[in-house]
């Protein structure tokens, strides 16, 4: 079993095993697109708003289209489970991008739940529980730290305790179904959990 009591969402433990994305959106030219030519280019969109708008107009100032002035994402890359609209905002784009880049799937599992909804982006931090190996593996490490078990212990008799114990599959299960916690699956087979209460 994986210890994650003392992990925060994004420590290095557990980037660890995630996969790190460098996010990225080809931003293109409408008014060449339109004129039946592609003129754009791969930008970093783990940056700030300001550079990728000024990256947008560099493309827009070096078109072969005269007054070109609108642009669109037609293609992206390494954003996860997120998947970005052709028109998005570039200020939205750099928040979920930078946080793709900083927390790994857990961010785009949680950008693509609420779509990109930049004041849910904001609450990442303090909605994520974690990722796990399983619901259950994050219901043992919870009641534990709360100190369920030893409490068990000094409650039921020595000779009973063999018979009693907690269902930790039934708790977790128990709390997403009461809504407590949302919990997706991850590419790599483990679970993320998000506070929802």
């Amino acid at each position: 079993m994986t210890d994650n009591s003392e992990q925060q969402p994004g420590d290095d433990a557990e980037q660890e095993r995630e996969q790190r994305y460098h996010p990225r959106i080809w931003i293109a030219s409408l008014a060449d697109y339109n004129a039946g030519l592609l003129h754009g280019e791969w930008v970093d969109a783990a940056q700030d708003p300001e550079d990728l708008h000024a990256a947008a107009q560099e493309i827009l100032s070096t078109s072969r289209e005269p007054g070109a002035e609108e642009y669109a994402i037609f293609d992206y890359d390494e954003f996860g489970s997120y998947r970005v609209d052709e028109y998005e905002r570039l200020d939205d784009v750099s928040v979920i991008a930078n946080g793709i880049a900083e927390h790994g799937d857990p961010f785009a599992v949680w950008a693509e739940i609420h779509d990109g909804d930049p004041a849910m982006m904001a609450c990442f931090e303090d909605n994520c529980l974690g990722t796990y190996d399983s619901a259950e593996q994050w219901a043992e490490q919870l009641l534990d730290d709360e100190g369920i078990p030893g409490l068990l212990d000094k409650a039921v008799p020595e000779d009973l305790r063999p018979y009693v114990s907690i269902d930790y599959e039934a708790w977790a299960r128990d709390a997403q179904l009461s809504g407590s916690i949302h919990l997706e699956d991850l590419p790599d087979g483990r679970v993320v959990i998000f506070d929802i209460a």
